[in-house]
């Protein structure tokens, strides 16, 4: 095959990976005068921050939680708010459905009752740890 010619680099940087963090490097990046090139497997970019239709007419961030670990610098620097960005805060923290088809919702939000919710977190957190010790025995050594 004969080579091509290239007058210069296509990029300076190159990102594998446009989830929130990705993204948040290329911008500063790019505000710094880089060329770069932000490669994703996904038809949509954003990582976690992505929100998606998990249920017809039904939409959530991926994992909107770790809105808060966003830092406001980076929010602020970006003008997100500016793009768009509106951060809607929950009346739920956390939710976990019961083994009873009952719910709990997470650290007293929702007015629920903090021993209930206490207890139907312990008790899922032990069957998961059931789960995991079943799998782990399954696996060689």
């Amino acid at each position: 095959m004969p080579e091509r010619e290239q007058s210069g680099p296509q990029c300076d940087v190159l990102i594998i990976g446009g989830g929130h963090n990705g993204l948040v490097c290329a911008a500063y990046l790019a505000a710094a005068g880089l060329k770069v090139t932000v490669l994703e497997r996904r038809a949509v970019v954003g990582g976690a921050a992505v929100t998606e239709e998990f249920h017809p007419g039904f939409r959530n961030s991926v994992a909107s939680y770790t809105v808060s670990l966003l830092n406001p610098k980076v929010i602020r620097d970006l003008e997100l708010a500016r793009h768009g960005l509106r951060i809607v805060e929950r009346r739920c923290a956390n939710f976990l459905p019961t083994a009873d088809g009952g719910c709990a919702a997470g650290a007293g939000a929702c007015g629920t009752d903090r021993r209930a919710t206490a207890a139907a977190r312990h008790e899922a957190a032990a069957r998961a740890a059931g789960a995991v010790r079943h799998v782990g025995r399954r696996l060689p050594r």
